[in-house]
């Protein structure tokens, strides 16, 4: 169980152990558990900050620094207007409000009972950095078109495109572009379908533009995702959970747009990053910050004439520690398998990674199941 707490509007899930309970199960270790290089990029100690600003909170825990450890600031920024900007202050209300009563139970202290030291912060999470550039470096491999199933009860590995991958029991992979999801899944249909699209983006289109390709990906406007053949996909009474941009206009155009796949948008969660020590990994209110502390998701409902399984509550707040990896989202099956059939389709659209007994496709769809990212982690 990735599930660590539930409670009313908010759970506490652990990405890195549903990972690890995944290789248990299936039997992927052959002798002694050690730690895998996976398990280094989850290894957040100190919140996103710039080097300069963690060296000076490590120096003011040491003694050396300035009385305040708030970065000095020659002027005053620009507010964010409350309405459409990325800062919906009702929206971070509720998300404050709702983590605090999170913060305060003991189950919550228990789990999150790391105490950063004056090293992490000048280390400034560099390890997590760094393997992640080191394992999206190894791992940057086109991939041929494929349409293949592993069986059998456990783990294998399996070369392919002259790269070394390991795969899950029961799983379905498709390679291709998913404007091409059809061409493999002719009439088979989902009871859960989680997609998270690689929607237009200004600072990826920057770090695009100033360190190559390599660094971006091909984006999609709202109009191209919502071509998407999601209605001929989900069956009716079935759940889609997709990861949202945080541009307020493309919400809009797709939250207005939903219609075009036969679905109800009926709930809004949010995933609330956090440390290791339980702090959110950027402000969530008072200074401005570049990137939100929190991320979107999306319920959305095909339900016409078949009895729908639960009402999915609103405004739901799932908190863990992420991973340092870019779109390596914290599953979330097992929260919403209550409000689902028994034994459910699932298919993962824009996948990264494969999970057993799932339907994967997308053109990255074996990047997180490179052999390197298996390895065993070094001190």
């Amino acid at each position: 169980m990735a599930v660590l707490v539930s409670q009313e509007g908010a759970a506490i899930i652990d990405h890195q152990a549903w990972l690890l309970q995944l290789l248990d199960k299936h039997k992927f270790y052959k002798h002694e558990k050690r730690p895998k290089k996976f398990q280094g990029l989850f290894d957040m100690r100190t919140p996103f900050l710039m080097d300069g600003q963690a060296l000076k909170i490590a120096e003011k825990l040491e003694g050396n620094g300035e009385e305040t450890l708030e970065p000095k600031r020659k002027k005053k920024k620009k507010e964010v207007s409350a309405e459409g900007g990325l800062h919906n202050a009702a929206e971070v209300d509720h998300i404050h409000t709702t983590f605090t009563a999170l913060q305060s139970t003991s189950e919550f202290k228990a789990i999150f009972d790391y105490t950063p030291r004056p090293e992490d912060y000048r280390m400034n999470n560099i390890k997590v950095r760094n393997l992640r550039t080191q394992l999206m470096k190894a791992s940057d491999i086109t991939l041929p078109k494929l349409d293949e199933a592993t069986e059998g009860p456990g783990f294998s590995t399996r070369v392919i495109g002259g790269a070394k991958y390991v795969l899950p029991p029961q799983v379905r992979f498709i390679c291709d572009d998913v404007a091409n999801i059809l061409d493999h899944t002719s009439d088979e249909q989902y009871d859960f379908i989680v997609m998270d699209p690689p929607w237009l983006n200004k600072h990826v289109k920057r770090k695009k533009s100033v360190h190559g390709s390599q660094q971006g990906y091909n984006m999609m406007s709202v109009e191209d995702i919502l071509k998407i053949p999601i209605d001929n996909l989900l069956k009716d009474g079935g759940l889609l959970a997709v990861w949202s941009t945080n541009s307020p206009s493309q919400i809009q155009e797709f939250l207005q747009g939903l219609h075009a796949w036969d679905v109800e948008h009926i709930a809004t969660w949010y995933w609330l990053k956090v440390t290791k020590g339980g702090e959110v990994i950027t402000p969530l209110q008072g200074r401005c910050h570049t990137k939100l502390p929190y991320e979107r998701i999306f319920i959305a409902r095909k339900c016409r004439t078949k009895v729908c399984h639960g009402d999915v509550p609103d405004n739901f707040v799932l908190c863990s520690v992420p991973s340092g990896v870019h779109s390596h989202k914290p599953p979330l099956f097992d929260l919403m398998k209550t409000f689902l059939v028994s034994k459910p389709q699932c298919l993962e659209v824009f996948a990264r990674s494969l999970v057993p007994g799932w339907t994967s496709v997308g053109l990255d769809v074996l990047r997180l199941q490179h052999t390197d990212l298996f390895e065993d982690l070094t001190p």
